[in-house]
């Protein structure tokens, strides 16, 4: 645990907006693109099966996230993950439009076991707008509610109570996708005719 993490990730291939690393896997930070920095702190626990308990915090102009991590035998699970997530933080997605919106999170959180999937937790965004390409939408409220059913993880996104769509993700590697018709009032780019059902592998 009191390794330099440098030395761990030196012959890795870090994801492009990760600019410098950091103290050990007990206690550091990593510097991201953007002038954001998340920092974390772990420790090794035995209950049940042995694991890494990481508890972290993401800042930014824009951005206060924080949450923990729990990684070991059993799977890997995101909990508690609570904060407001600014817009910058969408420079890290290729192709992603830019908005002026700021994400709410509310105790989020995502479970990836080896028989199952689950989620938890609501993601919240006001009235804005996105722009690409010279091109621009406005976006109402929009709501995503994170829950599980049958072992398989839903994230279900809507705006002032009508359904928007579903995503349903399953611990087979299987994503099923059901876009509603009221989703193409909201994002002009999907088609009118629906509902619209996918299956897709990843």
């Amino acid at each position: 645990m009191m390794i330099p993490v440098s030395l761990l990730v030196r012959h890795l291939d870090l994801p492009p907006n990760v600019q410098a690393v950091y103290g050990t896997l007990a206690d550091g930070r990593a510097d991201l693109s953007g002038n954001y920095r998340i920092t974390w702190h772990s420790r090794i626990g035995v209950f049940a099966l042995p694991h890494l308990n990481t508890r972290f915090e993401l800042q930014g102009a824009d951005t206060r996230l924080s949450g923990a991590l729990k990684t070991g035998f059993f799977g890997l699970a995101l909990t508690e993950t609570t904060g407001r997530a600014g817009p910058g933080l969408a420079q890290w997605v290729p192709g992603a439009w830019d908005c002026d919106i700021t994400a709410r999170l509310n105790d989020v959180g995502f479970v990836w076991g080896w028989r199952h999937a689950g989620a938890s937790g609501v993601i919240e965004t006001p009235q804005g707008r996105c722009e690409k390409s010279g091109r621009g939408i406005s976006l109402p409220p929009l709501q995503v509610e994170l829950g599980d059913a049958d072992k398989d993880a839903l994230i279900s996104l809507s705006t002032q109570a009508t359904p928007l769509a579903q995503i349903r993700v399953s611990r087979a590697r299987r994503l099923g996708i059901t876009i509603q018709r009221a989703a193409a009032d909201v994002f002009p780019q999907l088609p009118k005719a629906g509902p619209i059902t996918l299956q897709l592998p990843f």
